[in-house]
């Protein structure tokens, strides 16, 4: 009968016992809940799902002005250029230059100068890497060479081979001057890119191209006096046969001018990106 009551008190004390530790762990539960719910609790994993889903910076624009340097054939010149596509740009720029020399050509004494202007567009295709195609134009030429003639007072001369001496009174002078088409298509190839698709700013470019600027007009006009002879001398112009052999001397120094139509376009170019 004894343990009987004891065993019964024992499962009493035991009841009691779960009946406590089930309500605290509930409690404990509830508030853990509750705290969950006022401050969200964010795992590892949960934080890279949550990146995948930011937005992600779009790509860099692409490069919208660049400047540059050139010297080359054309002149010393200033580019300025954009990006159309990814691979191609449009740029542009100024030329100028001037150069002064002389010559005597069969005793006639050529004081020259030689003027380089020019305005240009140019579309820079690119194939590969920094290797291009570059078409463009010559909105403006002004590339020309003009010079003054003259032949010392009592010295010979030859013009088409006929030889003539300059009046020691009213010596034999003149000019000459060479004139291209103002507008003039241009081809070329090209290494090097004045807006790098990189962070890199500035660039180094050298082109290699052709000018399709016409055949070159040359004027040869001549003023004073000349004998011919030894015994006629009057005006050069009414000498007999002047007119003449002066032409021919034109239109054979026209004749070598011949190959400057196509003009050759080699330049190198410093350029910084903005």
């Amino acid at each position: 009968m004894f343990r009987f009551r004891a065993l019964l008190c024992a499962s009493v004390l035991v009841v009691a016992y779960s009946h406590t530790t089930s309500g605290q762990t509930l409690q404990m539960l509830q508030a853990r809940a509750f705290d969950l719910g006022s401050t969200p609790v964010v795992t590892p994993a949960a934080e890279e799902g949550v990146g995948q889903f930011r937005p992600r910076p779009l790509p860099n624009a692409l490069p919208r002005l660049g400047i540059g340097v050139k010297v080359g054939t054309l002149g010393i010149g200033f580019q300025v250029g954009t990006a159309l596509t990814s691979r191609i740009n449009v740029r542009g720029g100024v030329n100028t230059f001037n150069y002064k020399d002389s010559l005597n050509e069969h005793g006639v004494t050529y004081n020259g100068a030689l003027q380089l202007r020019s305005v240009e567009a140019k579309l820079d295709v690119f194939a590969f890497g920094g290797f291009r195609i570059t078409p463009g134009l010559l909105l403006y030429n002004d590339n020309n060479i003009t010079a003054t003639a003259s032949a010392t007072a009592g010295q010979s001369f030859t013009l088409n081979g006929v030889r003539y001496v300059s009046s020691t009174t009213d010596p034999l002078r003149g000019s000459a001057a060479l004139t291209l088409n103002k507008f003039a298509p241009t081809v070329g190839v090209g290494f090097g890119n004045l807006l790098p698709r990189s962070a890199r700013h500035w660039s180094l470019a050298t082109d290699l191209g052709v000018v399709f600027q016409g055949s070159p007009q040359f004027a040869l006009p001549f003023g004073g006096s000349a004998c011919l002879n030894g015994t006629i001398c009057s005006s050069i112009s009414s000498l007999p046969g002047a007119a003449q052999d002066i032409e021919s001397e034109r239109v054979k120094l026209q004749n070598d001018l011949k190959p400057f139509k196509y003009y050759p376009e080699v330049s190198i170019m410093f350029g910084w990106k903005l």
